[in-house]
């Protein structure tokens, strides 16, 4: 496990509310990312992947730098987001309720950091990150039109709800890129030769250097109400012979297992922000498949 969970190891018998300021720690030391300061070194691969934007041949000239300023931005944006689930998982953490609410927390917390970690990856170049970037505005696009769909909004008011489809295919074709689609089959969003890797396999794939391969199917038992994970925060009360009930409980070692989770899911895609800006020595990110 990581290093935050061997730290939480060796405490004796800690009660939520000790998790909850080691949760606020880690947040507290990655927040620093998503400072507005913080921008790319002028020698760091970042720097490099604006200037070679700069030079990219659109359909009516060159890109220019906002297409891959677009893709960091969205990605800061993604870890942002996952600092908030930890922070309001910290504030969960006061004895008063079950572990479910921040376990729920951390799913949601470790699907947006793969997101962001994805769009981070060091060396794919700047056109595979801005077909990345199309991808992930696609697959919102569609659900964003589902959503409107459902709530009633007429098909031409779409675009006041959500960026929609078309808005997306257009963008792509002025920076001549071909349309992301969705071919239906394998519920794949593709850009070009970029295809979105499934929910599991980016959770997967950003913790192959921890020893966790269930976290992802475990904590979505609970954001999906599965026995098998409700088992874990309630005990059986037998009331009478003919009845029982289900008492919840707090569980403390479970509260421990969110945090380490979460705690461990922060750090890739900083590792990551700290290579593409050039940010002093960092984190080094480990090699990997590139998940196209």
């Amino acid at each position: 496990m990581s290093d935050d969970e061997s730290i939480l190891d060796g405490m004796d018998r800690p009660t939520p509310d000790v998790y909850a300021k080691q949760l606020a720690n880690v947040t507290e030391i990655y927040s620093v990312l998503v400072d507005p300061r913080t921008t790319p070194a002028s020698a760091s691969p970042a720097a490099r992947e604006l200037h070679a934007a700069s030079e990219q041949p659109g359909q009516s000239g060159p890109w220019g730098e906002e297409p891959i300023r677009e893709a960091y931005a969205l990605a800061m944006m993604k870890y942002q987001v996952a600092l908030e689930y930890a922070r309001a998982m910290a504030a969960l953490m006061t004895g008063a309720y079950t572990a479910i609410p921040a376990i729920v927390l951390a799913r949601a917390l470790v699907e947006v950091t793969s997101h962001a970690w994805w769009l981070l990856e060091p060396e794919i170049g700047h056109v595979k990150r801005v077909c990345r970037l199309q991808v992930l505005r696609h697959q919102s696009a569609v659900h964003g039109q589902r959503a409107a769909e459902a709530d009633g909004v007429p098909d031409d008011d779409y675009h006041t709800y959500t960026e929609t489809v078309a808005q997306v295919a257009a963008a792509s074709e002025a920076l001549a890129l071909v349309a992301p689609r969705w071919p239906g089959s394998d519920r794949t969003h593709i850009c070009d030769s970029v295809k979105l890797p499934s929910a599991t396999t980016l959770v997967r794939d950003m913790f192959s250097r921890v020893d966790v391969p269930s976290v992802y199917n475990l904590f979505s038992g609970y954001s999906h109400g599965q026995l098998f994970a409700l088992w874990r925060e309630f005990e059986r009360v037998q009331l009478s012979e003919y009845a029982i009930r289900y008492q919840p409980t707090v569980n403390a070692e479970n509260f421990k297992a969110a945090v380490a989770v979460a705690s461990y899911a922060l750090d890739p895609p900083a590792a990551r922000i700290a290579v593409l800006f050039g940010l002093g020595e960092g984190p080094v990110e480990e090699p990997g498949a590139d998940n196209g």
